[in-house]
């Protein structure tokens, strides 16, 4: 990052406590439920190595069994609501409102259900990027103009976003081919200079929010792939109607277990109609605290049994084994483990 580029608009001074606080207030109003199985604490991992950090003092945020569970259990359980995605982002009518209508145009395409690049073999997809840019408003409203932030649709995910972690982990490389992948593409200078203006600051400042934003979602995300959950998810929204075509979405019927968001398929024996080819980023909270190995016990699925229900599919944190108290529930969010280490940023802290 740029030696001029300033992070202050991403320092909470709120204590811990009381971001905890906030964040459980945001949990229960949203209807996300653990029912005493699991807790938020600190587990040990390896120092980053550019640290003088002793390993037994590295304590990464993550979540911990508060009780033996078995097998198949759901661990943690929430509406589609509780969570941040690009519906999110869309239905916020005073975020949209700023973008120019050329990003807008780009953010309002089908292809970015379909995980379109801001460029070619950029790691950013559009949807990914309009996130980022939803979750930079909330943090610049809170830090510009916070009597505004509670008129904000959907404003009370800053008590979510201010619980993500500012220290944890080694993020500078991720943030290196962020911040490289930003420069180009149109798009984000545009966007970039959207918020920078209606803030009245300086694009030095708004920046190192948004590459922090894209961090916490290559970091925290759920690939979400269950057609009724991103249905619902980003009805009324210009993105609707991008999985109507179950035929052209579907997921090839092949999946590994552990890593699908939804149930076994039904239909043609090619494909799953119930999951679809290009995963969406969602951040769902709590579930967001499971860190990465190369050895996962839960598992994010949406039951079928819930996708019919009217407050929209539940999403499941489910155990793949049992689990004894006191373990920590750890998942594995891509095949290769160059993708764990390099594309979530997290290369010096899975031992």
């Amino acid at each position: 990052m740029p030696s001029y580029e300033s992070r202050h608009m991403l320092r909470v001074l709120d204590s811990p406590e009381v971001l905890a606080k906030s964040f459980i207030s945001y949990c229960k109003r949203h209807n996300v439920t653990t029912r005493g199985r699991c807790r938020i604490g600190f587990v040990h991992r390896s120092p980053p190595h550019n640290t003088h950090t002793r390993p037994d003092n590295y304590l990464l945020r993550g979540l911990i069994a508060n009780r033996d569970i078995s097998k198949d259990e759901n661990v943690v359980i929430m509406p589609v609501t509780a969570c941040l995605h690009p519906g999110t982002a869309f239905r916020c009518e005073p975020f949209w409102r700023l973008l120019a209508p050329e990003v807008q145009s780009v953010l309002g395409n089908l292809a970015c259900a379909y995980n379109s690049r801001i460029v070619d073999r950029s790691l950013i997809r559009h949807n990914q990027l309009l996130l980022a840019l939803y979750m930079t408003y909330l943090v610049l409203q809170r830090n510009c103009n916070p009597p505004q932030l509670s008129a904000v649709p959907g404003g009370d995910a800053i008590d979510y976003i201010n619980f993500m972690p500012r220290n944890e982990g080694n993020f500078e490389q991720l943030a290196a081919h962020l911040a490289g992948w930003l420069d180009a593409p149109e798009i984000c200078r545009s966007a970039q200079a959207s918020l920078a203006s209606h803030f009245q600051l300086t694009q030095a400042e708004v920046r190192p929010v948004i590459i922090y934003a894209l961090c916490m979602i290559y970091s925290r995300m759920v690939p979400m792939d269950h057609r009724a959950c991103l249905q619902y998810a980003l009805q009324s929204t210009p993105l609707a109607r991008a999985w109507d075509n179950i035929e052209a979405t579907a997921a090839p019927a092949a999946l590994p277990p552990p890593s699908s968001a939804g149930g076994a398929g039904v239909g043609s024996s090619d494909v799953n109609p119930s999951l679809v080819r290009d995963p969406i980023s969602f951040l769902c909270p709590v579930i967001d605290m499971c860190n990465h190995s190369d050895n996962e016990n839960v598992a994010v699925m949406v039951p079928d049994n819930h996708a019919a229900s009217v407050a929209g599919p539940a999403i499941c944190l489910r155990t793949l084994c049992p689990v004894a108290k006191g373990e920590e529930l750890t998942m594995k969010y891509g095949a290769a483990p160059h993708e764990l280490k390099l594309i979530w940023g997290m290369q010096d802290i899975l031992q």
